[in-house]
């Protein structure tokens, strides 16, 4: 083997013969003590080295121990805060949901005959001024064409112009294809809420065929009459914001903001059933 030949070998080889037989020579004159203080002298170094790698690799086999320990530990902790916080929404929608059904049931309260079936908003026409969108429930719920809408601050949205079995299509009281009997609260003049192309793109309505002698004035709340059965009487549209009088015709027209609009909505009450309003 060319190993064996080699010089390194043989140097190595010399040296370890040179330093057996110089032990065994002082061994047998006597110098054995010597030799051993020597050898401790000599791996003493060693000896300590050694105890330092121990408690070293001791050392690191409990940090990767508890390395271990520690992740699996954030790990479960990150699992339980996740899950927190998905209850922590949970529970915030629940709470969203009741103080809706309270505001609800509060409106039911002074309308003994009101049946309603909540729908959520789950689609909306996008235009500058909304006034067509989609709703998470149709006719499987009982939702059909023609049902009033309200919003959870009791205000008038609008109607349902469309269902299927899972959705529904619905209008708002911007829309210029709306048209709803309406009065004022305050002195009961008598008038028809519709949409406009232009007062929609700030979020209004018109109330139209109001008497020249009509008393209505900027701050009145506007309420449905149930005239012609569409929608029940005592909803509230919402509030006139100018009176105008157009200088041609003479005749005198209305402002409404409606109340639903003002504070804007993702979920809604769908009017299933009521009384219908028969006039005296």
């Amino acid at each position: 083997m060319k190993f064996f030949k080699s010089k390194f070998f043989v140097i190595t080889a010399l040296i370890a013969v040179i330093i057996a037989v110089t032990f065994t020579v002082m061994s047998a004159l006597g110098y054995s003590s010597y030799i051993k203080s020597g050898l401790n002298t000599v791996l003493t170094p060693f000896r300590l080295l050694a105890d330092k790698t121990g408690e070293a690799l001791e050392g690191y086999a409990a940090y990767i121990t508890e390395f271990d320990r520690l992740k699996a530990e954030n790990k479960e902790l990150k699992n339980r805060i996740e899950q927190m916080q998905g209850e922590v929404q949970a529970a915030a929608a629940i709470r969203e949901e009741n103080e809706q059904f309270r505001k609800y049931l509060e409106i039911k309260a002074e309308h003994l005959d009101y049946t309603f079936e909540n729908a959520a908003v789950i689609g909306r026409e996008s235009n500058n001024y909304m006034t067509v969108f989609t709703l998470s429930k149709g006719k499987n719920y009982g939702i059909e064409a023609g049902m009033p809408i309200i919003a959870e601050n009791g205000g008038l949205i609008g109607g349902v112009t469309d269902a299927g079995g899972t959705w529904a299509s619905a209008s708002s009281l911007t829309d210029p294809s709306s048209a709803v009997g309406a009065y004022v609260e305050r002195s009961l003049a008598a008038g028809i809420v519709s949409g406009d192309y232009t007062l929609g793109r700030s979020g209004l309505c018109k109330m139209n065929y109001i008497s020249d002698g009509a008393d209505i004035q900027v701050g009145d709340r506007i309420l449905t009459s149930g005239i012609g059965s569409v929608y029940p009487r005592g909803l509230v549209i919402g509030t006139v914001t100018e009176v105008v009088t157009d200088e041609n015709t003479r005749s005198k027209y209305a402002v409404v903001r409606p109340l639903a609009e003002q504070t804007g909505f993702s979920s809604v009450m769908v009017l299933t059933s009521y009384e219908k309003y028969v006039e005296n």
